[in-house]
């Protein structure tokens, strides 16, 4: 199970206001480190997922 599905898994457990917690410290981790790193720890983060979901959708 990769990193995202866990995720996944578990916000849907959770109740709105944990949701939207989730959500803002995920963006605002995004934008933080997406700032200090001129938008390199994003781009990683995105091409990551996407060729997570293409492994995964090859199977």
């Amino acid at each position: 199970m990769s990193v995202l599905s866990r995720y996944l898994a578990w916000f849907g457990d959770q109740q709105l206001p944990m949701q939207v917690v989730s959500t803002v410290l995920l963006f605002g981790l995004l934008f933080v480190s997406g700032v200090y790193t001129l938008g390199v720890v994003p781009v990683v983060v995105v091409a990551a997922v996407m060729v997570d979901h293409w492994y995964r959708a090859e199977r």
